[in-house]
């Protein structure tokens, strides 16, 4: 486990499920994944249902941005949280008219729910931390030129700027082995498997169904991985990632 293969180039936090996410200098992995990551989530009123935005009525939400005001800590409450829309308009998640306000953009009752909070159902989660390499977002720029292949559109934790050399979807070949960012140390253990909501516009990104078309026909609709945490710590940005 002493060969180099990047080095980490962003990392990630989505405070909201299925909403932008925030970039940060450090993340704190344990198992059970980074504290605050998508420990909010837009659930119906009545079922209690977080929506994904990868379906209907839900396509909206990840034209919405979500920050943390404080710093979420393992063991401690978690910080408010800002919730941006497209307008212009932002509210913090103590805000009274929070709900009313997502509800009337999305057309049903709807409610800011902390994940874990009794009643709600969340969806499938694959494992801690979701891996992505720079190679594999060339690799399918090359197949496809006219798409922006950018991290925001897999939602990735960490992004790793691979070795000058490294070619094609180098993390496929990880499956199965250790991988250590920082102090971090992770079981590579399942392909990231892609749906629509890679082709959605957020920001300045466009719809874009050639983003999931590419990657269903040049790698089996794989991009990224993910990693259960066998040893907990801090990565930061710079970090190298061994083998």
């Amino acid at each position: 486990m002493n060969e180099r293969v990047g080095i980490v180039s962003e990392l990630w936090r989505y405070p909201v499920q299925s909403l932008q996410g925030e970039q940060v200098p450090t993340l704190d992995l344990a198992p059970g994944g980074s504290p605050g990551d998508r420990f909010y989530c837009v659930a119906e009123a009545e079922s209690g249902a977080a929506g994904v935005a990868s379906r209907p009525p839900w396509k909206m939400l990840i034209t919405w941005s979500a920050r943390y005001l404080g710093e979420p800590r393992a063991g401690q409450d978690l910080p408010l949280v800002e919730i941006g829309f497209p307008d212009g308009m932002s509210m913090r998640s103590d805000d009274a008219g929070i709900d009313a306000a997502m509800s009337e953009r999305i057309g049903r009752p709807v409610r800011l729910r902390r994940s874990a909070e009794a009643g709600v159902i969340r969806p499938y989660t694959p494992s801690d931390c979701h891996i992505l390499t720079n190679a594999t977002l060339k690799a399918l720029s090359a197949a496809y030129p006219q798409g922006r292949f950018v991290p925001a559109r897999f939602r990735p934790n960490v992004v790793l700027e691979c070795a000058p050399g490294a070619r094609g979807f180098v993390e496929s070949g990880w499956l199965g082995a250790d991988l250590t960012l920082g102090e971090v140390v992770f079981d590579i253990n399942e392909h990231c498997e892609r749906c629509a909501l890679t082709t959605r516009p957020q920001g300045d990104l466009p719809m874009d169904p050639g983003i999931l078309h590419t990657a269903q026909q040049v790698n089996q609709n794989h991009v990224g991985v993910y990693g259960a945490v066998r040893r907990a710590g801090r990565i930061k940005l710079g970090d190298a990632a061994l083998r």
